[in-house]
């Protein structure tokens, strides 16, 4: 097949896939509005893992990890719009983290620098960094260790805790990371280091 007809077919696929896109995104709408009635995690990792198992079990192994990471992505991603909608899942979380360091939201700062860890093994580390992006959060620093399979983060984001983007963000690596804190509120004139 010719460059220019693989082109083609592939802009039929990505016109095929958007409807489908956007019917996700309106089921995770659903699912947000059913957690706030509940107040049930929106990540629940077995579930997770159960059903990309499913879906890629029969997807050839040479492109089965891609279509793997590409599922958790696609979940990533809805995730974060849940997030999105849940404000008082955001609040509980941020005032949990703020209070637990002995801080306030009304600090002056211009920065927020957090700390959390993964297992290394199935660190989704990537996925959080993918999230500072969609969430239009820039990371002005990262120092990542790892100790017996944990890896250990910390990271300065640029923004304030009360930015709509900045509590989304902080809401899902809270409720997804283990051992989430927010260390300290940053004054941009007074620059820590990691």
């Amino acid at each position: 097949m010719a460059l220019k007809e693989v082109r083609k077919t592939i802009d039929e696929i990505d016109t095929q896939m958007k409807p489908l896109f956007l019917q996700r995104m309106e089921c995770g709408k659903h699912v947000a509005e059913a957690k706030a009635q509940t107040g049930g995690d929106v990540f629940v990792l077995e579930r997770e893992l159960e059903i990309i198992g499913k879906r890629a079990g029969d997807v050839k192994p040479e492109i089965q990890e891609e279509y793997r990471t590409f599922l958790r992505h696609l979940m990533s991603l809805c995730r974060k719009y849940e997030y999105e909608l849940l404000p008082e899942m955001q609040e509980k979380v941020i005032t949990a983290a703020l209070t637990a360091a002995g801080l306030t939201a009304e600090t002056e700062h211009s920065q927020v620098k957090i700390a959390f860890t993964c297992p290394k093994e199935t660190s989704n580390l990537n996925l959080f960094l993918n999230m500072t992006k969609l969430n239009g959060i820039t990371v002005d620093a990262l120092n990542l260790t790892t100790e017996d399979g944990v890896q250990k983060i910390t990271m300065i984001l640029d923004g304030k805790v009360t930015e709509a983007s900045m509590r989304c963000l902080l809401c899902q690596i809270g409720k997804e990371a283990d051992d989430f804190q927010i260390v300290e509120l940053v004054n941009h004139t007074r620059k820590v280091g990691i």
